[in-house]
């Protein structure tokens, strides 16, 4: 269908300008009146105001002038915005100027001496430069240049008086550094939780009360010294949180009353027919007051037992090692015939006596077929370090020593040396020695023990094991290898390996009078090991320490003069024949040992050394 073009039926003038022409209806004049039956095509257009116009352009243009002065004021388009500052420097003006400046500022935060406190007390300070801080400057500055706002937004900030950017000065340290330096300060500020203890004499029972423990939240110092310098606090509050014991007063007393009721029933058993009378002593000595509540151990029972009843009693024998050269020959086993202490030690917590019990045959738990099935044959790994005979550190060698030796890793698993030998205490048969703790030597129960954790590492590393969790000396110690050492302390640092070989190996642990030989038994698999030590690098200077000490009452009196401190990189590879087990880097920081002046306690300033717990 085609379309035809009409006039329109409206008139076309727009309606806001519509008006009566001469010779209309009306009669030539203008009229708001309209016929009933008019219809309206067309809504009627408000008319706009003169004056909200002329309001509209003038407010465009004072948008337009307000812009232009923005961007007036932000200056070009490139290079820094004016000011933008580094850690509080200005970055305007000539670039070497400025590198310089903010160069000094970098050094004058790293430097600055930071308290440490605990207690209510400064238990240390720290320089950042001394534990492995250090700053890119060059980074600092292009972040400077590379994040400046655009010039619209520089020119709101200028004027709102508010500063174009501000780019921190952000702490970088050396790996290893400073993971290092808050285990050292944990060493020096954790205390362990004490369980409440029970002393047996006799049959008369004390009770040492329970103590809560404290330990540094590690993740929350180092977030205090890391990040930006500018804002490192004048003084860190050390973050520490309280534990609990698991066996409290109350509930050591309690048992402590429930173990009395025990030994007042009487300790009369009867094994065959045959009645005898366990010595009260040797029953409470067999007492164990934990968490879970009292219980006898029927292990203590074992030989008050075979005192009473030695007739029809054979001991059983389990199997063993000798070392014969670098040959681990196997003992066998033999089964025996005993009282069974198990029962005996149930029917004392109960309220029947006399006890009854009787003899069982008893297979050793380290059977011959056992010893043999574990693979262990042969040394493949060892390692010895000296001590000078007679001191202090030499009788907690010595304690560890025994207590370690023996100690068998099956395949696969892993050791931990606090684990196997506990808390070193005065009890347990360890004495007060030297030892590291915040870069000084201190006296602490126990201090020596890192020569055996340096000992059983370096075996380990010679046997190709993996090392999952060493922590090196914070000042390197002549006697141990740069970089293969480890130091040991309660409850961190531990050294933890792992015997990642098809065979488990045999710890044999011997003292000589001048050094202590630790020796991993197991089977070869053509086993190697290779590696390399590097140069030191990285050298540090040391800083100077005032300390407060009880022998000095007037003056000062210099303790040590300090020396460098320094990085050693070690490189291990592991082969089984010809096949690549590992490749391993180890990178060890060294700090440089301070100068130490020792001054009269409460000297301003003075550092108050606290011992490990």
């Amino acid at each position: 269908m085609t379309g035809t073009s009409r006039p329109s039926d409206r008139d076309p003038t727009p309606a806001r300008d519509r008006r009566e022409r001469p010779g209309s209806r009306s009669g030539g004049r203008s009229s708001s009146r309209r016929d009933p039956g008019e219809r309206r095509d067309r809504p009627r257009q408000p008319r706009r105001a003169p004056g909200r116009r002329m309001r509209a352009i003038a407010f465009s243009a004072g948008a337009v002038l307000v812009i232009l002065v923005i961007l007036l004021i932000a200056g070009g388009g490139g290079g820094t915005a004016p000011g933008t500052t580094v850690a509080g420097v200005d970055m305007g003006g000539d670039e070497a100027q400025v590198r310089a400046a903010v160069t000094k500022r970098a050094m004058d935060l790293l430097r600055r001496r930071v308290p440490l406190q605990a207690g209510g007390g400064t238990v240390a300070t720290v320089r950042l430069a001394d534990i492995g801080a250090t700053v890119d400057v060059d980074a600092a500055i292009r972040e400077a240049q590379e994040s400046s706002p655009n010039r619209l937004v520089r020119g709101l900030k200028a004027v709102t008086g508010q500063s174009a950017n501000e780019v921190p000065l952000r702490a970088i340290y050396r790996r290893g550094a400073l993971g290092g330096w808050v285990a050292a300060v944990s060493d020096n500020i954790d205390r362990p939780e004490r369980d409440a203890a029970v002393l047996v004499r006799g049959t008369d029972f004390t009770v040492n009360p329970a103590e809560d423990g404290r330990l540094l939240d590690r993740t929350a110092l180092s977030a205090a010294v890391s990040g930006d310098l500018s804002t490192l606090p004048a003084t860190i509050t050390l973050p520490l949180r309280t534990t609990g014991p698991a066996l409290s007063t109350e509930a050591a007393r309690q048992q402590v009353a429930q173990a009395g009721e025990v030994i007042r029933r009487g300790t009369d058993v009867v094994v065959d027919g045959l009645r005898a009378a366990l010595p009260p002593g040797d029953v409470a000595r067999a007492m164990r007051f934990t968490p879970e509540g009292l219980r006898i151990a029927a292990s203590t029972l074992r030989r008050p037992l075979l005192v009473a009843y030695p007739a029809g009693s054979v001991v059983p024998r389990p199997a063993r090692y000798d070392i014969r050269g670098k040959r681990a020959i196997v003992v066998p086993s033999r089964s025996g015939r005993l009282v069974d202490a198990r029962r005996v030690a149930d029917g004392l917590m109960g309220e029947d006596r006399p006890v009854e019990s009787a003899f069982v045959d008893v297979t050793p738990v380290f059977t011959t077929e056992k010893a043999r099935s574990l693979g262990i044959k042969e040394e493949v790994g060892s390692y010895t370090t000296p001590y000078s005979p007679g001191e202090a550190r030499v009788t907690n060698i010595r304690q560890a020593s025994k207590i370690l030796n023996g100690t068998i890793i099956p395949a696969g698993r892993s050791l931990s040396l606090n684990a196997v030998l506990g808390r070193r205490t005065e009890a347990r048969g360890f004495v007060a020695a030297p030892m590291v703790a915040d870069g000084l030597y201190v006296d602490a129960v126990g201090g020596g023990v890192s020569q055996v954790a340096t000992t059983l590492f370096n075996a380990a590393f010679f046997a190709g094991f993996e090392l999952n969790d060493h922590t090196a000396h914070q000042l390197y110690i002549y006697r141990y290898p740069e970089g293969r050492e480890a130091t040991l302390s309660w409850p961190t640092p531990d050294l933890k390996i792992t015997n990642n070989w098809d065979a488990a190996a045999l710890v044999r642990v011997t003292n000589a009078a001048d050094s202590i030989t630790i020796a991993l038994y197991s089977t070869s698999f053509d086993r190697k090991v290779e590696s390399e030590t590097s140069e030191r690098f990285e050298f540090t200077k040391p800083v100077e320490r005032r300390v407060a000490s009880p022998d000095v009452t007037q003056g000062e009196v210099l303790y040590s003069e300090g020396s460098e401190g320094f990085s050693v990189r070690i490189t291990r590879k592991v082969l089984k024949g010809s096949e690549l087990v590992s490749d391993d880097v180890f990178t060890t920081v060294y700090l440089a040992p301070p100068k130490v002046i020792l001054v009269p306690e409460g000297t301003p300033g003075a550092e108050t050394p606290v011992s490990p717990g």
